[in-house]
């Protein structure tokens, strides 16, 4: 049985995006898209709870419909994460999982390492996932966030740049989930946007600033981020079966 005091899963669904207006509650094979990430996050075995925090009455309908608990938070919430740390406040986890709503292919294997490593080093704050990658197009890609990390594995810089490639271009792709201690989240949300989390527009730099170590997990399965509607067609060709340019298996892993 979910236990209150496990870890949580929360999945913050803003309707309003900017670049893709309810995105959360696009189709994909048949499901809307925070189904897909819902359903990922319910098969993870380190997860006692999984909540979808939204500010739209729709979203939260469509996700009761499927059987998601929903808690609403405020429509004035800045971030993700500011939609996760209000949720948190309301739950007494020692770990918090903000587990990004447009990620429709995270693999639970993965969130299960997150969150088993953060709980085996009771000094870390936090901790994130990255992916070794060897693609050109990705180095160069902007929307595709490169994260560098010490032999111990704790993140050095994250950057919309190419960062530290070697000369077959293989790199560390960020894969945007975080599992933190509780206090931290509170902590970060309660500080101001730093000068490179401003500079950046990401804001897992503004804990480097402030001196929050994140340990960095590399996993083998990578994830296809639904920023804008011609991601779903990629996303449904690997669900398909069509997606020749990756190697995944059916529980998220590499083959």
């Amino acid at each position: 049985m979910k236990g209150r005091l496990l870890p949580l899963g929360v999945i913050p669904a803003r309707a309003d995006s900017t670049r893709f207006p309810l995105k959360v509650l696009a189709n994909i094979s048949g499901k809307p898209l925070i189904q897909h990430v819902w359903e990922a996050a319910m098969r993870s075995t380190a997860l006692g709870e999984v909540v979808i925090a939204t500010d739209s009455p729709k979203v939260a309908e469509v996700a009761k419909g499927f059987g998601a608990t929903c808690v609403m938070t405020s429509s004035d919430c800045p971030s993700g994460s500011d939609r996760v740390a209000e949720v948190a406040q309301q739950r007494e986890s020692s770990i918090v999982v903000n587990l990004q709503g447009d990620e429709p292919l995270l693999s639970p294997l993965s969130i299960d390492q997150l969150v088993r490593s953060l709980e085996a080093e009771p000094e870390l704050g936090m901790a994130t996932l990255a992916v070794l990658k060897q693609s050109p197009s990705e180095l160069v890609d902007p929307n595709i966030v490169k994260v560098v990390f010490t032999q111990t594995g704790r993140a050095m810089y994250f950057s919309r740049q190419p960062l530290a490639w070697n000369a077959e271009g293989s790199f560390y792709k960020h894969i945007g989930i975080y599992a933190y201690r509780r206090e931290t989240l509170l902590k970060l949300c309660e500080w101001e946007p730093s000068v490179l989390e401003r500079r950046e527009r990401l804001e897992q730099l503004r804990a480097l600033e402030h001196g929050v170590p994140i340990k960095v997990i590399p996993v083998e399965a990578d994830t296809i981020a639904v920023d804008v509607p011609g991601d779903i067609a990629r996303v449904e060709s690997y669900l398909s079966g069509k997606f020749l340019s990756s190697s995944f298996s059916e529980d998220g892993s590499k083959r």
